[in-house]
This record gives structure tokens, C-alpha cells and sequence, in this order.
């Protein structure tokens, strides 16, 4: 005589989107503090593709919302890469001004699984002389770049005076009239009296996420106008 034994089965879960997809997580603020986070994907697209087209991966910024930029989000190189992206004007979160550090959090969550990371001085625009702006050698300090835990880094820096060509140098870029360490730019500046002075630059902080996330790789720029 034969026995049947019913066979238990294990109910198959694929998980949330975000634990299927590791995408590379990416920061931009502009001078102005305009926000961007972008997530970027070159495995599993149509995981990341259908959680974004219901709904289901929601980035905030201390809380609030960052709403999703249907410009940049989509399938790129031939279908070879999916970028999830979000955007928030400069509004509640201008710039801060120079003074004592400020964190911001920024979340990404699809429900069940949430990744964060906070950023010192996401929208503070520090960058400014140490001395009388006039021709010759000055030096610029740029106080949040100074940051050792997350590591921060300034990549590039520009110089652009009234009549002249912009001077830019960095990481990637050799110019002998423009020298970057740590938190200074050193440049060597030449115009008349009353030229305008625009320098901008680019620094990188890649902090750690909660959550057992990816790195959220970050690029903040700021900016200093003023006349010689």
C-alpha cells in the first residue's frame, strides 16, 4: 500500500526592488541648491524600470518628498543601462549661509527596504577669499571641504575674470595657475580694478548608507562672485 505525504512548498519571494537591484546611487547640488539623485542600473533594468513606473521607489530630502524627474528617468546606451531620477528646485532648501555645520538626510525607500545617508553641508555655499580680492596671488577657503569623516575632496575648481579666459584646474585638470589642497584654491588672478570675479568649484563627499546601502556618491558645487 502506498503512502502520499503532501509536500509542503516554500512560497518563492523575490523581494523588495531595491534588494534585487544595487543600483549606483548618485548626489548633485548646483550653486543655486538645486537637488539631484539619480540611481543608475546596468543589471536587472526592468526590475528598477516597473518599481519606478508604479510608484514604488520614493527619494525624500529630511523627510520631504523629492519628486521624480520624468525628463532624465529612463533606458540609456541602447538599453544597456536604467536611470532612476529625481529633482528638487532650489525652494525651502536655498542656501545656507556660512556658520555652523548642518546635516541633511536623504532617503531612498521602496516600502520595505529604505537606504539614507546624512550630508554635512549639502547646500552650504562657503567659498569665498581669506583676504582683500585684488590682482595677484590669492587664496579661497572653502570651510566645508575640510570635512575628514566622510572624506571631502575638492575635485575642481574655475577662475573666470572680466576679459580674460576661465583658468580651471583639479583632480583631472593641470592648470599652473590654479593650485587645489585640501580646503584651498589658490589662484593667480589678473585684471584691472572693477573686473568681476567668478570662482566655482566642485568638491566630493561619499558617505555610507544605512540600511546596508550603497554609497551615495556625492558632488556639491559652489560659487563666489565679486570684483577686483
Amino acid at each position: 500500500m502506498r503512502i502520499m505525504f503532501p509536500l509542503a512548498l516554500a512560497a518563492c519571494t523575490s523581494g523588495s526592488p531595491l534588494s534585487q537591484v544595487t543600483p549606483q546611487v548618485e548626489i548633485q547640488v548646483d550653486p543655486e541648491a538645486n537637488l539631484a539623485v539619480s540611481l543608475a542600473t546596468w543589471n536587472d533594468l526592468a526590475i528598477l524600470r516597473d518599481a519606478m513606473d508604479a510608484g514604488q521607489i520614493v527619494t525624500t530630502l529630511d523627510g520631504e518628498p523629492v519628486p521624480v524627474d520624468p525628463v532624465t528617468t529612463g533606458t540609456y546606451g541602447g538599453g544597456n543601462s536604467f536611470v532612476a531620477a529625481f529633482v528638487r528646485p532650489s525652494g525651502r532648501h536655498g542656501v545656507t549661509p556660512p556658520g555652523p555645520a548642518t546635516s541633511s538626510t536623504i532617503a531612498i525607500s521602496d516600502g520595505t527596504l529604505t537606504w539614507s545617508a546624512r550630508v554635512a553641508d549639502l547646500f552650504t555655499n562657503d567659498l569665498a577669499p581669506t583676504g582683500p580680492l585684488a590682482a595677484g596671488e590669492v587664496v579661497f577657503e572653502w570651510p566645508s571641504a575640510a570635512s575628514e569623516t566622510p572624506y571631502s575632496t575638492i575635485a575642481w575648481a574655475c577662475v573666470e575674470v572680466t576679459g580674460s579666459s576661465a583658468a580651471c584646474g583639479g583632480t583631472e585638470v593641470a592648470e599652473p595657475a590654479i593650485t587645489i589642497a585640501k580646503q584651498y584654491i589658490t589662484a593667480t588672478i589678473e585684471g584691472d580694478p572693477g573686473a568681476a570675479v567668478v570662482v566655482t568649484g566642485e568638491r566630493h563627499i561619499n558617505p555610507e548608507s544605512d540600511g546596508n546601502g550603497p554609497v551615495f556618491f556625492t558632488r556639491i558645487q559652489a560659487r563666489f562672485a565679486g570684483t577686483l
